[in-house]
Formats: structure tokens, sequence, C-alpha cells
């Protein structure tokens, strides 16, 4: 059976090359941890995990233990850190699969000794400094560090926490959250325990904050292509300034064919609700994608597609199945046509923010939530 012509192309030596910018980046002497949560952000988590595991990364970070079976099952033996922690019951999985969970919550501690019989387990612990999600406060770390000194199993390999704000320079939060996890720093100290991975930064941080870089980064939407939406005070914009010093590209190419063209006259209303109306004589491409296959209906009428090297605006509602987009100012364009969605052509580009924001969102979220339908060929 043909596939639906709608498919996203991921260059692995793109992902590869992202990994080492961001390595010339931070400096030889840390670690890098390639987060992989939610398919590899869409790109794949498995085919992205092995690719990366190839070009030696230091450690692959999840968002649940599933995830991290899925890679071990996989055949893929790089370090795996379940990010945000477990769920009651699934020590003995994570124990017999070789993941290092991420300790966010004191309880977790003692049913995870129990789950390991004696048997040496690496542990990271996750400090509540500002996110206030998940991670131990700073009132339970007397608590944990006392589980932790009697503990015959558990190694405290790695010590993070997550900013809820580093892309933001206009914000004190970042700065805040870094001194409040120093002072959690000192309190393991305090107690012998002075583990080795040290890791808070996310992109964000990545890019401008090296005093919260600690033996080992943590790249997400970076390692894919894509820079964080910053804030700045006025007249203080460095963003020209942050993609110089970090070059990296999308590593996904978004695509689909043309399937039918069609004529209409001026004054045509056209898709659900007749939200567009012609305003001259049109033709009008009909694409097989649309917010089944995760490109969102909130995108309608609010972005534009790559035909023939030439923009064309969508136009009308976004359905389940279709998008439209008008295509009168491209001389012929035809059905069969290629037409990219996110991507460059090396003349013209959309990248992945800029659906995003006309979304209000971040490009993390558009290219997660490109579902199943959209087959991901791998190039490199």
């Amino acid at each position: 059976m043909a596939p639906r012509p709608c498919w996203a192309e991921i260059s692995l030596s793109q992902l590869k090359e992202n990994l080492a910018i961001i390595r010339r980046h931070i400096g030889p002497e840390r670690k890098v941890l390639a987060v992989v949560k939610a398919d590899a952000y869409g790109h794949g988590a498995v085919p992205v995990s092995r690719a990366l595991e190839e070009a030696r990364v230091d450690a692959l970070g999840v968002a649940c233990v599933a995830e991290g079976i899925e890679l071990r099952q996989a055949g893929i033996r790089a370090p795996i850190v379940v990010l945000t922690g477990f769920f009651p019951g699934e020590e003995k999985d994570l124990i017999a699969h070789d993941i290092t969970p991420g300790i966010t919550e004191v309880g977790q501690v003692e049913r995870l000794e129990k789950a390991a019989g004696g048997k040496r387990t690496r542990i990271h612990v996750k400090i509540d400094t500002g996110m206030g999600r998940l991670g131990v406060p700073c009132s339970d770390i007397p608590r944990l560090l006392d589980w932790l000194a009697t503990s015959p199993s558990l190694e405290l390999e790695g010590l993070y926490t997550h900013f809820a704000s580093s892309e933001d320079f206009t914000s004190p939060q970042t700065d805040e959250q870094v001194r409040c996890f120093e002072k959690a720093r000192e309190q393991f100290a305090a107690r012998g325990l002075r583990p080795p991975l040290i890791h808070m930064a996310n992109t964000g941080a990545i890019v401008a904050r090296p005093e919260a870089w600690g033996t080992m980064v943590r790249p997400g939407s970076m390692l894919y292509g894509y820079l964080s939406f910053f804030k700045f005070p006025a007249g203080r914009d460095r963003s020209a300034e942050f993609a110089a010093q970090l070059p990296v590209k999308p590593a996904l190419t978004l695509k689909a064919q043309v399937y039918l063209i069609r004529e209409y006259a001026a004054n045509a209303p056209l898709g659900y609700g007749a939200n567009f109306v012609t305003q001259r004589p049109s033709r009008i491409a009909v694409l097989p994608i649309g917010y089944g296959d995760g490109w969102r209906r909130g995108l309608s009428g609010r972005c534009r597609v790559l035909v023939r090297g030439q923009f064309a605006p969508t136009v009308g509602t976004i359905g389940m199945d279709l998008t439209l987009a008008d295509v009168t100012d491209v001389p012929g364009a035809q059905p069969g046509d290629e037409v990219m969605l996110i991507g460059t052509n090396g003349k013209a580009s959309i990248l992945p923010t800029e659906p995003a924001r006309a979304l209000g969102t971040v490009a993390s979220e558009v290219l997660s939530g490109l579902t199943k339908r959209v087959p991901r060929v791998y190039r490199d």
C-alpha cells in the first residue's frame, strides 16, 4: 500500500552536527545529556537515540520509565536518566533495564531501596528550586540525606534542577534558582555527598548562562535545531548574537504533495464555515495534511508553505485531513508538486518557530504534536 503523501524527513547528520556545535560551545570538560523524551520531540526516539549514541553522547534523558524501556529494547546502551521520576511499582523495571531514576520526592528513595535489594543502583536527585512541579523541596533535603546516608544500595551520581525562565532576561528567577541550587549542593557536600554530575542548564541556559552549566547540560529543542524564544530588556536584544554562537539547524523537514489544484472564480467560499472567500480568480492547492496529522487547526489562515521555491499562503479552515494553499501566484504549480510546511530549500525557510509563533506556543509543541500518520523518513 502506498503511503499517504505527507511525511517528515529527519536528517541524522544534522542532528549529530547540532550535538557537535553544543559540545564546542560548552567545552570538553562538560558532559551532554540529550533529551529524547516525547519521541525525541517528534523526531523518533529510537533512530535519534541510535544516531546520538553513534556520536558518543554521554547520556539520554526521558520523561518516563516506558520511554527508557523502549530504548533499551531497541538495543540502546547509553546511560538513560528518567528526568521526571517514577511511579510506585516501576522500581523493578528501572533496575532490570539499567535505567537511572530521577528522585523527585523523598518517598521514592525508600521504595527504590527495597526494590534494589542490595544491588548498587545509580540515582540522580532533582531539587525544586522554583519551578514548583517536581523535585525535592529544600525543606525535605535533611530527611533525604538521612535516607541516603544509611542506604546500602543507592549511589548518588547526579544532582539537578529545572529552570522555569532561563530564556527570560527580564526576570531574576533563574539567578534565584541557581543560588537556591547552590545552597542545596552545600547541604549535600556537608554530608560528604558530592555527585559528579551536576546539571541545571536546559536550552535557554546553555545558550547564555554559563554559570549554570555545571558538569553536564541538557539540550532539548536546541539539539533538534531551534533555540528558545528569548525575552530581553528594551534595547538589549541578543538574539542575533546567540544564533551566531550556536548555529544549529532544524533536523526535521515536514512535506506533503499537492493532491489537487482547483480553480475558482472570485467570491467563492472555501472550507468549513466558509471562513475564506476568494478575492480574485484563484488556483487553490489541496494538501493531504490536517490536524489529524498534528498540523493544528489553529494555524488556519495563519501559516504559509513553500511550493516550487515560492511562499504560498494557506487559506480556509484546516480540516482533520486536508489543508488549502493559494498557489495563484506560483506559476506552473500542479498536482504532485512537493510542498514544504517546515524546512528550507536553501534560499527560503519556514522554521518550526514560525507556526509556533502563529499559535502562541513553542516549536517543541508543534514538532512533538506530529502524529503517527506522518511517516518519519531518515536521511544520512
